[in-house]
């Protein structure tokens, strides 16, 4: 496998959703974006050009940040007669662990690498380069795109073979489905019984429930601002998807009840909207 040129190094990002256009936007500041595509054009974005083949070409890395598994083999299949032995697939889209394995033989089939990096951290994360990269596949060619993931997120940690990285990302956002949930249901507590948003926040910032998810989500409570960081959909999307998957012994019975909650705001068209929008089916807002 050869190493990487100056030009290979660049970058390509199919899909400019929430994470994707905040990823591609920083990669263009660093001068490491060569070309962006999403299904639906978006002609003022930085390097977009219309045709994912297209984009292929222009770079070596080629990042992937759509929303499910079939939009990943639809992005596969048009890129890969652009495909060669100098390019590196990098698959950031939340999937079925065995669906990246199987994208992984058939990228390594035409010759081309092919590595998980899942995404942990939401808008805010991926504008500020805070995110964590989940990492599956290959350490060498990992370290191949580590120049380019360095200056994305604050962290990598290697989680073993190509589909795990996929396993340790729904189990993170599993976890995080049902504290959002929790959270909403005790603000909402909380405040029916008086305490204001000081009080509260005071409380719980001393409480061992504090953690980050309570950081990032106290400004949209207390503004009661539900602009999408990460949507109820897609949440929606990795809890089913880790149902779908789950190999415990006796199930995951609280996941379904949560999966229940957010099937219900979606179909009450909450689900462009951030997860913290929960709030809203307990108080009726």
């Amino acid at each position: 496998m050869n190493s990487l040129s100056v030009h290979d190094m660049r970058t390509a990002v199919f899909g400019l959703g929430i994470m994707g256009r905040a990823i591609a936007k920083n990669l263009a500041e660093d001068g490491l974006l060569a070309a962006a595509w999403n299904r639906t054009p978006q002609p003022g974005f930085p390097e977009f050009v219309p045709l994912a083949e297209e984009a292929a070409g222009k770079a070596g890395i080629l990042l992937v940040l759509v929303r499910d598994d079939q939009a990943v083999a639809d992005v596969l299949a048009q890129i890969e007669p652009a495909l060669t032995g100098d390019h590196i697939i990098v698959q950031c889209s939340t999937v079925r662990p065995d669906s990246n394995r199987e994208f992984k033989k058939r990228s390594e089939g035409k010759g081309v690498a092919f590595v998980e990096a899942l995404i942990g951290g939401s808008k805010l994360a991926a504008i500020n380069r805070k995110m964590i990269f989940y990492t599956g596949g290959d350490q060498e060619v990992l370290t191949r795109v580590e120049p380019v993931l360095s200056v994305l997120s604050d962290k990598r940690v290697h989680v073993g073979a190509v589909g795990m990285a996929s396993v340790a990302k729904l189990a993170m956002n599993l976890n995080l489905a049902i504290q959002v949930q929790a959270l909403c249901e005790s603000y909402a507590y909380a405040k029916s019984m008086g305490l204001n948003d000081d009080q509260y926040f005071t409380v719980l910032r001393n409480n061992t429930g504090w953690n980050g998810l309570c950081e990032v989500k106290e400004p949209k409570l207390r503004n009661q601002e539900f602009s999408p960081e990460f949507t109820v959909k897609n949440m929606l999307k990795d809890i089913r998807l880790a149902l779908q998957t789950d190999c415990t012994d006796r199930g995951m019975a609280l996941l379904q009840k949560v999966e229940s909650i957010y099937h219900e705001a979606d179909t009450a068209g909450l689900g462009e909207e951030d997860m913290i929008a929960l709030y809203k089916q307990i108080n009726d807002i």
